[in-house]
């Protein structure tokens, strides 16, 4: 089984994970820069499965105008990202950034709250938490190297 993970934005991080009797190996992880999101959709094409994070406008936030003249650059890569999974007939499984924290535990990695730039290592938490809530995979007891 194949498992395309996505932390998308105007950088989208990417991690694809192949399971085999329950264990988790890395084949694929980074970020792509371009919000047209062409790597990304050759490995949507590969994936048996792709989770992708996904992203929700919290009251509280827009009240204080943090959204005020956005582009919302992450709601239209996740609009690309969801045409592709359709196109491509590809089970598209939605998770909140809320996960990402149980995610990176199961993948043996240090999550640090608002820490930037971490975004192919979030993905790899989507794949993680999906894997492992699924029973599709076990836990990692030492760090994923490809």
């Amino acid at each position: 089984m194949l498992v395309l993970a996505l932390d998308p934005g105007k950088s989208t991080g990417y991690a694809m994970v192949q399971v085999i009797d329950r264990q988790m190996k890395l084949i694929d992880i980074g970020v792509e820069k371009d919000e047209q999101v062409k790597y990304i959709g050759e490995l949507i094409l590969q994936a048996d499965v792709v989770i992708c994070e996904d992203f929700k406008i919290r009251p509280n936030m827009a009240r204080a105008g943090n959204f005020d003249y956005d582009n919302m650059v992450a709601p239209r890569v996740i609009g690309k990202i969801e045409l592709l999974c359709q196109m491509g007939n590809k089970e598209l499984v939605k998770q909140q950034a809320s996960l990402k924290p149980m995610g990176f535990a199961y993948m043996q990695l240090r999550y640090v709250k608002g820490k930037k730039g971490t975004h192919a290592e979030d993905a790899l938490s989507h794949a993680g938490y999906y894997l492992v809530k699924n029973q599709l995979a076990l836990p990692l007891k030492h760090a994923l190297s490809s």
